[in-house]
């Protein structure tokens, strides 16, 4: 049969889908606990207890192995001490990051032992290490500038030297735990790194820190860099400058060619150190970022490969064909090519899970088993459950699992809607052109199909509902049909020493990617590529959208069970009204919610209130330009499960750290109104925010502003206790002008949020006799030292002191004499860095509940 009709799963099958749900719900307990329990209300099989005990325990003993693995480890004792540690390493893996980095994992690290010393414990786990403009261009007796950002042939050379695996290094760098924001609603990456056995993190720039390097690595390493050092210099690429990401007005003609090269290297080797972060967001807006990874996408060049060589062998032998099919040759014969290019690649998760769905499509031809899609699918996501167990962590694993998901339920329907052409004496121009016609609509359907099926987790995770996925139609082909195939020959030509040629062939094979960077930057200069600020859905949207689509595929899969269709119809219609329902009850509660957000060494506060009322107090910061926390945390925290819109937006003072996450908030998300201290910002940030102010009509606020907040009836009003608007002159600067705001309902203080103020702004503040009692104080300048003032702390009377900043932040917040005098007092002390984001609701009276993102790691 060569097309075997869908089943229902197989009880193997079902049992899979315990523990994988098992595995989730150590990271998400109540989605996944609950998709179980919704598991075994449609499978009648589940519903003996045998098998339900079978599947349970499954599930749990899963979800226990899943915690022991995620579960942080103790750090040895010679990581508590002070000042910069000296570490040593072994190199486990090197990956080239755009914007000129790499990122290297490094095992058994541990103090660099001096002569006759014993050595030290190593940490548990594995380092990875950011390394950052690697090699410094002053190094190479060039220095690097707008004007000549390209140097000569005679400095080239460094650029292409990297650690290998099986190295050993030194570094003046001191680890530091594998942490990641925590906020409600998001995903965490470092669950992605614990999954890996990361859990410490060094960064490092240049030459700061020392890298010693000793070895020369293992075989394979060494051949697959003289590959790709080969294939490099064939392309004549550079690195980008570091850090110099511009309007995209900006970028020349000769930068986007440049990237059009860079995105060659990323394909065949995994390498996107050549590529600019610029690249890397336009392709991102595009929804086209995913051709850029290694995947099964790409295993189509493998293929056609493999069906070239069959067909050239067939020539020479026609009964070749008589001993197997052509299909069969064609895949069994792709299976060593996609293991080189999985060599080539470096074994990325992604093109490792497509090799082994292919050798299990290769097990099955063998064994002449007839197989869907599906069937590949099952199996091989066993053998990765039995191999790595937390890899179904991996966001890549799972949205490939839901495309061949998507494709194995639409493939039926696809038969039937269309069929193939009966065999007919037609002329063969026009049998060609209705099989490509046949095909095109074929592909466009599946690929709407699979865009549908993501939409839910895209939004969830990115935000982006993919506008632009008729371009992977347009794109992708291009990509596995001339791009790979001609990289692979240059790459051939390369190694065979014939340089000329290959540089020949492969600017022949940039010029695709070239022009669609060209066509990306215009269509960014355009506006065309922003994506507006959407909902991000309840997570119960994903299981509906999944359950929707099982009873469809069953509707179509051609066998008889049509009460199990409409159970699974039922409840992802139900799972669907879920989020909805969720929205309408939390827009009909009177209670007042504020949460203090995780944006690392930065301070963002949201404020949410009866009649739908949600307020933002300042944005976070980062010094990086690769990392917006608006655009990164805020956007994704304020839209999740609710509508994408502000009352007010309000930024207590004009520096980095409280100001930067604003411009995305602004820029996407309607406000009603903006607030400010009428200070402007410094820097780059001076003109931006003056526009921006002034686009928005922004009200400076000052001492005696109240604003009230909704219907007058529930009385919650944010007073302006600080800066005063006419202080005898006196003009209040910096952090000391601060917008300190009292949030109270019907006079009774709730919250008090006081920016960045400092000792001598609490001292006036005192002095000027305004109430300032409230049960929640979040800590003046994030609790440093210098903001500390005993008598403010007991004016205020509160309950909770939350301080907004990074776990192990070099400044060394909160200070010693904050933490020592509320121990003291007994006061409770949290912080964003240990705990992720805190979440304070008053119902109606005083007492509050608090919800933390994350329990304490006990790593601070």
């Amino acid at each position: 049969m060569r097309h075997p009709p869908l089943q229902a799963p197989l009880f193997w099958q079902v049992c899979l889908v315990f523990w994988i749900g098992g595995v989730l719900s150590a990271v998400w307990p109540l989605p996944g606990l609950c998709c179980l329990a919704l598991l075994c209300w449609l499978d009648t099989r589940l519903h003996h207890w045998p098998r339900l005990l079978l599947a349970v325990g499954l599930a749990l003993t899963a979800l226990l192995l899943a915690q022991h693995r995620l579960a942080p480890p103790a750090a040895p004792a010679w990581l508590g001490g002070k000042g910069v540690q000296r570490v040593c390493g072994e190199i486990m893996d090197v990956q080239g990051l755009p914007d000129q980095r790499l990122r290297l994992l490094l095992a058994n690290v541990r103090p660099e032992r001096p002569v006759g010393q014993e050595a030290a414990p190593a940490l548990p786990g594995l380092v990875a290490w950011t390394w950052e403009q690697p090699w410094q261009q002053e190094e190479t007796g060039y220095a690097a500038s707008a004007s000549t950002p390209h140097p000569p042939a005679q400095h080239r050379e460094i650029f292409h030297t990297r650690p290998l695996a099986g190295q050993s290094v030194c570094l003046s760098r001191s680890p530091r735990p594998m942490n990641s924001p925590a906020n409600f609603g998001l995903a965490r990456w470092d669950t992605y790194w614990t999954a890996r056995n990361v859990h410490w993190r060094i960064w490092s720039q240049g030459n700061k820190g020392q890298p010693d390097f000793y070895g020369t690595g293992t075989s394979p390493a060494r051949w697959r860099e003289d590959l790709r050092h080969s294939f490099v210099a064939a392309l004549d690429l550079i690195p980008p400058l570091p850090q110099t990401h511009q309007p995209v007005e900006a970028l020349s003609t000769g930068w986007l060619e440049e990237q059009g090269r860079a995105i060659l290297p990323a394909l065949l080797f995994g390498d996107r150190y050549f590529l600019a972060h610029d690249s890397v967001r336009l392709f991102s807006a595009a929804t086209l970022v995913h051709s850029l990874a290694l995947s099964g996408q790409h295993l189509v060049v493998a293929g056609l490969a493999g069906l070239l060589c069959i067909m050239g062998l067939a020539r020479l032998y026609p009964r070749l064909y008589l001993w197997r099919p052509r299909a069969m040759l064609a895949v069994w014969l792709a299976c060593p090519l996609a293991l080189s290019y999985l060599w080539l690649g470096n074994a990325p998760a992604s093109l490792l899970r497509a090799t082994c769905m292919l050798l299990v499509l290769a097990g099955c031809l063998l064994r002449q088993q007839p197989r869907t899609t599906l069937d590949l699918l099952w199996t091989t996501l066993a053998c990765i459950c039995l191999v790595s167990p937390l890899s179904v962590l991996d966001t890549g694993l799972q949205l490939s699992a839901l495309c061949v998901g998507t494709i194995g339920l639409a493939l039926p329907w696809l038969r039937r809607v269309l069929p193939a052409p009966a065999a007919a004496a037609a002329p063969l121009p026009y049998r060609l052109w209705r099989r490509a016609l046949r095909g095109g609509v074929s592909i466009f359907c599946i690929s709407c199909l699979i865009q549908i099926a993501l939409l839910p987790l895209n939004l969830l995770l990115f935000g982006n509902a993919g506008f632009w996925f008729p371009l992977n139609m347009l794109w992708l082909p291009v990509v596995d049909l001339f791009v790979l195939p001609a990289a692979f020959l240059g790459l051939g030509l390369t190694a065979c020493g014939l340089d000329t040629a290959a540089g020949w062939l492969l600017q022949l094979a940039a010029l695709p990617c070239q022009w669609l960077t060209t066509l990306l930057a215009w269509l960014d200069k355009a506006n065309l590529l922003q994506s507006p600020a959407l909902l991000r859905p309840h997570w119960s949207a994903l299981p509906a959208f999944a359950l929707l689509a099982c009873a469809l595929g069953s509707r179509f899969s051609g066998h008889n069970n049509r009460g199990g269709g409409r159970k699974l119809l039922l409840a992802g219609l139900v799972l669907l009204c879920l989020g909805p329902c969720l929205r309408l009850v939390q827009s009909m509660e009177d209670s007042v919610r504020v949460d203090i957000f995780d944006v690392g060494q930065g301070q963002a506060i949201g404020v949410h209130g009866p009649g739908a009322i949600r307020l933002l107090l300042d944005g976070g910061g980062s010094t990086s330009s690769r990392f917006d926390p608006g655009q990164a945390l805020l956007a994704p925290a304020l839209s999740y499960n609710t509508a994408p819109r502000l009352s007010a937006v309000l930024n207590s003072h004009p520096h980095l750290d409280h100001l930067d996450g604003l411009f995305h908030i602004l820029h996407d998300f309607p406000s009603d109104r903006l607030y400010d201290n009428g200070h402007e910002a410094s820097g780059q940030r001076a003109g931006p925010w003056s526009a921006l102010k002034a686009q928005h009509d922004a009200v400076t606020l000052a001492r005696g502003d109240r604003i009230m907040l909704g219907d007058p009836v529930h009385g919650l009003t944010l007073e302006v206790l600080h800066p005063p608007r006419n202080d005898k002159g006196r003009i209040w600067q910096d952090n000391d002008a601060s917008l300190i705001l009292r949030l109270s309902r019907h006079g009774e203080g709730l919250a008090l949020f006081t920016g960045d103020a400092e000792r001598p702004a609490l001292r006036e503040l005192l002095a000027s006799g305004q109430d300032l009692r409230a049960q929640l104080l979040v800590a003046p300048h994030h609790g440093s030292s210098g903001s500390f003032l005993a008598a403010f702390y007991r004016a205020v009377q509160p309950e909770l002191v939350v301080v907004s900043c990074a776990m192990r932040n070099r400044y060394g917040y909160p200070g010693k004499r904050l933490r020592d005098w509320l121990a003291k007092e007994g006061i409770p002390l949290l912080t964003t860095g240990q705990y992720g984001q805190i979440r304070l609701e008053w119902e109606e009276g005083r007492h509050w509940r608090l919800q933390l993102a994350r329990p304490s790691t006990g790593q601070e």
